[in-house]
């Protein structure tokens, strides 16, 4: 028997995109899944659109919040199934059977997790997983949310999304639940989502918190590895830096 699949969309004031991620998930041919959208009190049409939709959409609520992340913790506690996905506004699936590839034949790992179709204006670019994980990966990388089932219980056992980060919390988690607490995890080789790049996370402004929520996360936690990368980064950088400053060429 096929087990229940939540799908939270977190939403505000991106009425294009929410239509198409709606869409999308409607479109999906796993049958035992749930829908959920948490709305940020959108001043576009999203809660008209959501009203129109509602009949289809097993809970929805449209309030003020903390943040992203204070968002995706309301659509964690409402949620019902097995298996966890965050669809953003503006996010789509692949294709149909995106929800079926992912889970047949792998129920009882905590993260499975796909490949993701980067959307930009001028072209599009695949992001392929590896199948091992290190800390190494976490460093630099992170798996992607739109393309990855997380076991509820994870949610239960080590809590929520930390709100004090802006834009990385969802990579931390993935982070520590598989570095630290050794969460089961299969990588399935196959295009699950396609990431719109209109969020925060994809501005200019959005790489520097990035790197610095990152880098603290590191430093506290992991802080033999920080060192570690940061001194490895420092050989590789610094030589090139002084042989520029002497006027001299580095190959």
């Amino acid at each position: 028997m096929s087990c229940l699949i939540s799908i939270i969309t977190i939403n505000l004031n991106n009425l294009e995109g929410l239509i198409k991620t709606v869409q999308s998930v409607f479109e999906q041919d796993y049958a035992n899944l749930e829908y959920l959208i948490i709305d940020g009190n959108s001043k576009d049409s999203s809660i008209e659109f959501i009203k129109s939709q509602e009949s289809n959409i097993d809970y929805w609520i449209s309030e003020t919040d903390g943040g992203i992340y204070d968002a995706m913790n309301k659509g964690i506690k409402k949620a019902r199934g097995v298996y966890l996905l965050f669809l953003n506004s503006g996010d789509v699936f692949y294709c149909k059977n995106s929800l079926t590839k992912l889970i047949f034949g792998n129920q009882g790992y905590d993260i499975i997790y796909g490949n993701l179709v980067l959307n930009k204006i001028s072209s599009e670019e695949v992001f392929r997983y590896p199948t091992l994980l290190s800390l190494r990966f976490f460093r630099y990388s992170t798996l992607p949310h739109q393309a990855t089932l997380i076991k509820k219980d994870l949610f239960l056992k080590y809590g929520n999304y930390n709100t004090n980060y802006k834009i990385v919390s969802d990579w931390i988690y993935f982070c520590d639940v598989i570095i630290k607490y050794k969460a089961t995890y299969k990588h399935i080789d196959e295009l699950i989502s396609i990431f719109d790049t209109s969020g925060i996370s994809s501005q200019p402004s959005g790489g520097k918190v990035i790197r610095q929520e990152v880098a603290h996360h590191f430093k506290k936690e992991y802080w033999f590895y920080f060192y570690y990368f940061k001194m490895l980064w420092g050989i590789k950088y610094y030589p090139k830096r002084v042989l520029k400053e002497l006027g001299l060429n580095y190959n």
